[in-house]
């Protein structure tokens, strides 16, 4: 499969591919994508940036579906 040309540099393409690792639970793209990060000269600094974003953006499902469980429950409580 060809690549398409990017209209990111591959610093950020990297560090993109770090959030989406994180968010999509891939362990050996994290590590693949942390070392080519690294291989293009992003700093730990912006590699730990991106590894924030990816956790916020994987979290918010966590804890949509955490609450949903809690109000159903809540809602269930109150009809008995």
């Amino acid at each position: 499969m060809e690549n398409p040309v990017s209209i990111f540099d591959s610093k950020i393409s990297e560090l993109i591919a770090i959030g989406a690792a994180i968010g999509g639970n891939c362990l050996p793209c994290l590590r693949f994508h942390f070392a080519e990060s690294i291989k293009n000269g992003c700093t730990i600094q912006e590699i730990e940036e991106a590894i924030k974003i990816g956790k916020i953006v994987k979290e918010r499902p966590i804890n949509d579906i955490y609450k949903l469980a809690e109000d159903l429950i809540s809602r269930e409580k109150e009809r008995n």
